[in-house]
C-alpha cells in the first residue's frame, strides 16, 4: 500500500529521528564526560566525528539511491542508524562512543539524500512546495524538542537514553516505509568506484581540516586543504571523461540557474544558521550568566515560528513560484542575524534576541521549502538521487565551513570578546547577503529538466 501523504509521513518519521539525534547530544555532553572520562578534544569528536561521517559520503549515498532504489537505501540507512544508536548507548569509553557515532553518521548519510528524491517522485510540481513546507515544520519541531528531550532523559534516567530513544522511532519509520513508500527498480548504470574514492578522500580531508583547526598547525591545515583541492580537481577531470550515466555527481546541473542558485542559497542558509548558534550561546551563558535552558529559550522562537509558518510558506511557493518566498526568506535571514548581532555586540539583554530569533524562524520557513523544491524540479527522475546528494553535500560543507570560520575568529580574537563578536556577526551577515543575491537569481518559472542522454562534458 502506498500513498503520497502516507509516504511523506514515513519519510518524516525517519527525518525526525535524524535531526532529533543531531540536537539531543549537546545537552548531555557534560554527563557523558563525567561518566566516560576523556578530555575536551574527545568530547568534541563525539559530535565532530558524526558530522564528518555524515557530510562526506552524501555524494555516494545519493548515487546509490539512483542505482539501487532510494527506498531501499533509505531503509537500509534507517536500520543501520538504529543499530548504531544501540551501540552508542552501550559504549564503554569515549573512544568507542566516537567510533559508534561515526557509524551513526554513515547511516545518516545513507538516509539523508533519499527523501528529496522520493518527495520528487511522490508529488507533482504544484504540490511539492506544500510537502517541503510540512518537512520544514517537522525539522523545526525536532530542533526544538532535541535539547528539551535530551535534558529530561539525562536528568531523569541516564545519558545513554539519548541514543536508545532513537530505536522505537527507527522501528516505526522502517515499518511505515516498507508499507507506504513506493519503490522502483533502480538504474542499470555502473557505479563510479574511482570517482567515489576521489570525492570521498577529498571531502574527508576538507571537512577534517575545517573541523580540526583547533588542534592543527596552520601548515597542516593548508596542506590538508591543498591536497583536498587536488583530489577534487582530479575527480572533476575524470567526471569530464565519463559518460553521463556513469558519473557520481551530476555537475552539469550547475548550468541550470535554478539548481545553482538554490544550492548557493541553501549553503548560505546552512552556514549562517549554524555559525550563529555558537557565538550566541557563548554570549548568553558566559557573558550574561544564563543557564543552558534559559539560553535555549532565547532562541526557541526560531523553531516555534518555523513550525507554524513552514506549511503555509510551502503552499505559497506552490502558488507563486519559488523566487519570491526564497528572496523574502533570505532577506529576513540577513535582518535576523543583524538584529541578533547588534544585541551581542552592544551587550544588551539577551532577551532582546527573541525578536531576531522569531524573524530567523520566518526566514527558515520561507527559504527552505522553495530552495529544495527548485533544486529537485531541475533534474530528471533518474538522476534525482545524485542531484540530492550533491545538493546536501554543498549544504553540509557550507555549514561545516561556517562553524569552522566562526570558531577560528572567536579563538583568534579571544582577548577582545566584543571585537570577536563584531567580526563574527559581520562575517555571518556577508554570507547571508550572498544568499539573498543567489535567491534573486532563481528563475521565476522553472524550465523543464533536460532529457538524459549522452555525456555532457562541460
Amino acid at each position: 500500500m502506498t500513498s503520497k501523504w502516507g509516504g511523506l509521513a514515513a519519510l518524516l518519521a525517519g527525518f525526525f529521528v535524524l535531526l532529533l539525534d543531531t540536537t539531543i547530544v549537546a545537552v548531555a555532553s557534560p554527563s557523558i564526560q563525567a561518566d566516560l572520562g576523556g578530555d575536551v578534544a574527545g568530547l568534541f569528536w563525539v559530535t565532530a566525528g558524526y558530522l564528518l561521517a555524515f557530510s562526506v559520503p552524501l555524494l555516494v549515498a545519493g548515487r546509490l539511491g539512483d542505482l539501487f532504489d532510494p527506498k531501499r537505501v533509505y531503509l537500509f540507512g534507517m536500520g543501520g542508524f538504529a543499530v548504531a544508536s544501540v551501540l552508542c548507548g552501550l559504549a564503554p569509553s569515549i573512544g568507542w562512543l566516537i567510533a559508534f557515532r561515526v557509524l551513526q553518521g554513515l547511516a545518516a548519510a545513507a538516509m539523508s539524500p533519499q527523501p528529496l528524491t522520493l518527495i520528487r517522485r511522490l508529488f507533482a510540481d504544484d504540490e511539492r512546495g506544500r510537502a517541503f513546507g510540512i518537512w520544514g515544520s517537522v525539522a523545526a519541531a525536532a530542533t526544538l524538542l532535541g535539547p528539551i528531550l535530551g535534558g529530561l532523559l539525562t536528568a531523569s534516567l541516564d545519558w545513554r537514553w539519548i541514543f536508545w530513544v532513537n530505536v522505537p522511532f527507527c522501528v516505526i519509520a522502517v515499518v511505515m516505509g516498507i508499507r507506504l513508500i513506493p519503490g522502483s527498480q533502480g538504474s542499470p548504470a555502473r557505479f563510479d568506484l574511482v570517482g567515489a574514492a576521489l570525492s570521498t578522500a577529498g571531502l574527508s580531508l576538507l571537512v577534517w581540516a575545517l573541523l580540526s583547526w583547533r588542534t592543527l598547525s596552520a601548515s597542516m591545515i593548508f596542506a590538508a586543504i591543498a591536497l583536498a583541492v587536488v583530489l577534487l580537481l582530479v575527480f572533476y577531470r575524470l567526471y569530464r571523461l565519463r559518460s553521463r550515466a556513469e558519473v557520481l555527481a551530476p555537475l552539469w546541473l550547475y548550468r541550470s540557474s535554478g539548481y545553482l542558485s538554490a544550492s548557493l542559497a541553501m549553503a548560505s542558509l546552512g552556514a549562517t544558521v549554524l555559525a550563529m548558534a555558537l557565538p550566541t550561546m557563548l554570549y548568553t551563558q558566559q557573558a550574561r550568566g544564563f543557564g543552558p535552558i534559559e539560553a535555549a529559550m532565547v532562541l526557541s522562537p526560531d523553531a516555534l515560528v518555523a513550525i507554524v509558518l513552514s506549511p503555509p510558506a510551502g503552499r505559497w511557493a506552490d502558488r507563486v513560484g519559488a523566487r519570491r518566498p526564497a528572496v523574502l526568506g533570505m532577506s529576513l535571514l540577513t535582518v535576523s542575524l543583524v538584529l541578533i548581532g547588534l544585541v551581542v555586540v552592544l551587550n544588551l539583554s539577551p532577551w532582546w534576541i527573541l525578536p531576531g530569533a522569531a524573524i530567523l524562524g520566518a526566514a527558515n520557513a520561507l527559504a527552505w521549502s522553495p530552495l529544495s523544491a527548485v533544486a529537485m524540479a531541475s533534474v530528471e527522475q533518474d538522476e534525482a538521487g545524485s542531484a540530492s546528494g550533491l545538493f546536501n553535500t554543498v549544504r553540509q560543507v557550507g555549514a561545516v565551513a561556517g562553524v569552522a570560520v566562526t570558531g577560528a575568529i572567536l579563538a583568534g580574537l579571544e582577548s577582545s570578546p566584543r571585537l570577536a563578536f563584531g567580526v563574527v556577526y559581520g562575517f555571518i551577515g556577508v554570507v547571508a547577503a550572498a544568499g539573498v543575491v543567489a535567491a534573486v537569481r532563481l528563475p521565476v518559472v522553472l524550465a523543464a529538466p533536460r532529457e538524459s542522454g549522452a555525456m555532457n562534458a562541460a
